[in-house]
């Protein structure tokens, strides 16, 4: 009998920022100090909302 160790897989963080006001959304690299709802820049887009976080994800490395 053969036992077989999973793979270990490497994950990429990733945050998706979105406009409170014209709901663009952003895909950027995880930075250090990054949470769910935390407001981090005036949008470029509509230039009257903010953007905030609100999705932390990783992705798999190939």
């Amino acid at each position: 009998m053969r036992l077989f160790k999973k793979k270990e897989e490497v994950l990429d963080p990733y945050t998706i920022e979105r406009c409170n006001n014209c709901n663009k959304t952003t895909k950027r690299k995880f930075r250090e100090g990054d949470y769910v709802f935390k407001v981090t820049e005036k949008c470029t887009s509509c230039g009257n909302g903010q953007m905030m976080v609100d999705k932390i994800f990783g992705e798999v490395v190939k």
